[in-house]
């Protein structure tokens, strides 16, 4: 994910940015230290991290700018005055986050984005033609062959496209799935049991293998994404 932190106070800037790389090391942060400086870079965040008070131009006239500028990101409020929440209202924003910041409120919200982003998110398959849209959560694995790919989604769907597998492989970077094999990618949401180097995915009959040199891999992305997915109850 692209993110941004936007607020005036230095030193809490570089906390919340490093916090968020612990969290995701694969998200890339910016910082801004004004308003006008993030609605001067023109760039396209999945979050921002939006401080309310800040000179100049104050956060809640910054994200009103944004939605005046139909740009759909998720907008989490950095505050330590509660009475903005109805304010935040008219600029849709996702969360709050108190001052000084805790970073399981944080990680909640990171989760939250992440699967509003996944439930959001689709691909295109362009087949001879005909247009098709799948929701990315849909998709179980993908396959390779010749050169193009086969997609399946858990409705038992099978897509044809002509996208090469390492090129889905670069585009899904991220978004929970892995590349397990030369021939197939799989999203970990349906994955069932992996036992040495054999795959089991949920309501397909078929195992997997994955390759030796993926093996480690897999294991140290799997054990992050059900850390980052699961919940304490």
């Amino acid at each position: 994910m692209r993110i941004a932190v936007c607020d005036d106070e230095k030193i809490l800037r570089k906390q919340l940015s490093a916090y968020i790389k612990s969290y995701s090391d694969k998200s890339s942060v910016d910082e801004y230290e004004n308003g006008w400086e993030l609605l001067n870079s023109n760039v396209y965040y999945d979050i921002i991290f939006l401080d309310i008070e800040m000179p100049g131009i104050n956060g809640m006239d910054v994200a009103e700018i944004l939605r005046n500028k139909c740009v759909d990101t998720h907008i989490v409020f950095l505050t330590s005055h509660i009475e903005y929440i109805y304010d935040a209202f008219k600029v849709k924003a996702f969360r709050f986050l108190n001052k000084p910041i805790n970073i399981s409120e944080l990680i909640e919200a990171m989760r939250g984005v992440e699967a509003e982003i996944l439930n959001k998110e689709k691909i295109v398959i362009n087949r001879k033609g005909r247009i098709y849209y799948i929701n990315l959560k849909d998709i179980v694995y993908l396959e390779a062959f010749g050169d193009g790919t086969y997609v399946y989604d858990k409705y038992n769907n099978v897509y044809e496209c002509s996208v090469q597998l390492k090129e889905w492989n670069k585009n899904l970077q991220g978004k929970g799935f892995f590349k397990i094999h030369k021939s197939f990618i799989v999203s970990f949401l349906y994955v069932k049991k992996v036992e040495n180097h054999q795959l089991e995915l949920f309501n397909i009959s078929n195992s997997f293998t994955i390759s030796r040199r993926n093996l480690s891999m897999f294991k140290e992305e799997y054990l992050q994404y059900i850390k980052n997915n699961s919940r304490v109850i």
